[in-house]
């Protein structure tokens, strides 16, 4: 079964995490999130997922790339909210200890999960499907932050390796310190533009979306390899994306965990229309908003961990889907 470390002996670790996300906006965390033997299971679980084989019979909000059906083989494939799916993502994703180390590394009283995120870049078989298995430059702000108040320090990714990766397979790459650039430094829309290129890249392009203004054409970008079990976690504000996967024979899977405070509510101003349920919610955020309220509901965003005291709990029926 899957296992996270305890969290409460790695408070040197824990505070080394968070100085690198305020400073450098991600972080390798230095123990292993995920055992052997789970990502191995993962592994003979992905293509039975991306061949439709869904254990809840609930399908995924995002899937891009379908055995059978899609003529492209090596692009980059994804799903997103892949634990209503399948129990073992679930297990994982949904884990307490994991909850409990991201409300420490970002010292918040509660954690939901926002949404996960299974990316699998397979091994490279033609110049074509090299040019095609890249993500292209974008905050996670863009999609998940944005939806929710307060705004700020509202989300953090955790991204776990399921496979070694590295420059070859197409390993993160971080414009190292972009958390903190300012919209004002930039002339073009920033939301819309990180927003619109996660898929919409090639291996000549996929840095292209970074914001060109000022400063921000002279980012430092370094790659960030992780190894096998192990994460990397990154601020919800940094720039980052990956080339293609250029090994024949490596595939380059990851599992990621996109989590919230637990005591955001939707962002909706009261000036804004109200003519639709999901008010001014976007992206499969707006399909789980209920009209006239900004409440977060658990059915959609359960709370994995809440520090005792603080007036939530973890959501009820989380363990018995887990493990049932």
């Amino acid at each position: 079964s899957h296992q996270c470390f305890s969290s409460s002996s790695t408070n040197a670790i824990i505070e080394q995490t968070t100085d690198s996300l305020q400073e450098q906006g991600f972080s390798v965390y230095a123990h292993r999130l995920v055992s052997e033997s789970t990502y191995r299971s993962l592994h003979k679980r992905i293509p039975k997922l991306f061949a439709g084989e869904f254990e809840t019979g609930v399908y995924p909000d995002e899937w891009h790339w379908r055995e059978g059906i899609s003529k492209q083989n090596g692009v980059t494939r994804e799903m997103c909210n892949v634990w209503k799916s399948d129990r073992l993502v679930a297990s994982i994703v949904l884990q307490e200890s994991l909850g409990k180390l991201v409300a420490q590394i970002m010292d918040w009283p509660s954690v939901r999960i926002a949404q996960d995120d299974l990316i699998w870049k397979p091994p490279c078989v033609s110049t074509i499907d090299n040019n095609n298995s890249v993500v292209g430059f974008h905050q996670d702000s863009a999609y998940i932050s944005s939806q929710f108040e307060p705004y700020e320090n509202n989300s953090v990714t955790v991204w776990m390796a399921l496979d070694d990766t590295d420059e070859e397979t197409g390993c993160i790459q971080y414009a190292v310190g972009s958390h903190k650039w300012k919209e004002g430094e930039s002339n073009e829309d920033v939301e819309t533009l990180s927003s619109a290129t996660f898929h919409g890249s090639g291996a000549e392009s996929y840095q292209d979306s970074l914001p060109s203004s000022n400063n921000m054409s002279n980012a430092t970008i370094v790659s960030a390899p992780v190894s096998q079990g192990y994460a990397l976690f990154h601020h919800q504000n940094v720039w980052h994306g990956s080339g293609p996967n250029l090994s024949a024979t490596r595939h380059r899977r990851a599992l990621v965990g996109h989590y919230l405070r637990g005591d955001v509510h939707f962002a909706d101003p009261e000036s804004a229309p109200r003519q639709t349920p999901w008010g001014q919610a976007s992206y499969i955020y707006g399909r789980y908003k209920r009209f006239q309220s900004v409440e977060v509901d658990e059915s959609f965003f359960p709370v994995i961990y809440a520090s005792p005291g603080q007036g939530q709990e973890r959501t009820i029926w989380l363990d018995d889907y887990i493990y049932s």
